[in-house]
């Protein structure tokens, strides 16, 4: 039976992605899943967790270290690639060739223009909105229907409907009917739009990770999706604070590093 969240205040907020920039946060609204009841048993400590790791805005600078990470840690992650700065320069299409590459990549849509960073704008027209997305879908020859509508996080999943704010709901509507699976986010790893740090430490996004998995408030118990940004990796790998996270998950035992195709419907 298909599930329709109707948006109510929750007590966590998302922020949206954006290139080079931070967007606004925004707060999130849905009707409480039943999951998330009071009457329903937290998590055992021990019990499996997934957690899908994915990467918005790029290929930008960074995007060749997470290529090289993902290999060394041999670890699954999920890109959201924008058709513009893929075409933008020979140096950028080389970085989505590595995504394309890779096994342990799988690609998915942010739209061909990124909505020009006008949001509200854009998702006046849903058409628009659906060929934008089905043009770069067709130039990058993305191998999956995934899609990331840009500075939003809503959801479209075959009993799932999730809207963080009205504009884009209806070509989030499109975009599902048009055979794309439309994914958002359970929690964000903010990070300075300038120098591309991330603003939350290890240790906080570890323990947000674990509260939210552990409190069932994610969009399916158990699963987290986690957003982060390739600029956020301009810098390196080695000592970047992914490469702790990742490690730090790894330890746990139970923790499992997924691609979206496994996500449960």
């Amino acid at each position: 039976m298909k599930r329709t969240f109707i948006p109510l205040l929750l007590s966590f907020a998302f922020t949206a992605c954006s290139e080079g920039s931070a967007e606004p946060e925004q707060e999130v609204k849905k009707e409480p899943v039943a999951e998330t009841k009071p009457d329903i048993k937290p998590l055992a400590d021990t019990a499996a967790r997934y957690i899908y790791l994915t990467f918005d805005d790029g290929p930008l600078e960074g995007s060749e270290d997470i290529d090289d990470a993902v290999t060394k840690e041999n670890i699954k992650i999920n890109v959201f690639v924008v058709g513009q700065h893929a075409l933008r320069s020979k140096r950028m299409k080389g970085y989505y060739q590595l995504y394309l590459n890779n096994p342990l990549i799988e690609i998915g849509n942010h739209s061909y223009s990124h909505a020009h960073n006008e949001y509200e704008k854009f998702y006046e027209n849903p058409q628009s909105v659906l060929q934008d997305f089905l043009k770069c879908q067709d130039q990058l020859k993305i191998p999956n229907r995934y899609a990331r509508q840009p500075g939003r996080n809503q959801w479209r999943l075959r009993d799932t409907v999730i809207n963080d704010v009205r504009s884009g709901s209806l070509s989030a509507d499109l975009l599902y009917k048009n055979g794309f699976k439309v994914f958002g986010w359970d929690i964000e790893w903010r990070h300075d739009s300038k120098t591309g740090v991330p603003i939350q430490t290890v240790d906080d996004m570890l323990e947000l990770i674990e509260k939210r998995l552990t409190e069932k408030k994610t969009a399916r118990p158990g699963h987290l999706v986690l957003l982060s940004h390739d600029e956020m990796f301009r810098n390196g790998w080695e000592e970047s604070e992914l490469k702790q996270l990742i490690e730090k998950i790894k330890a746990k035992g139970n923790y499992h590093l997924e691609h979206l195709s496994k996500y449960p419907e």
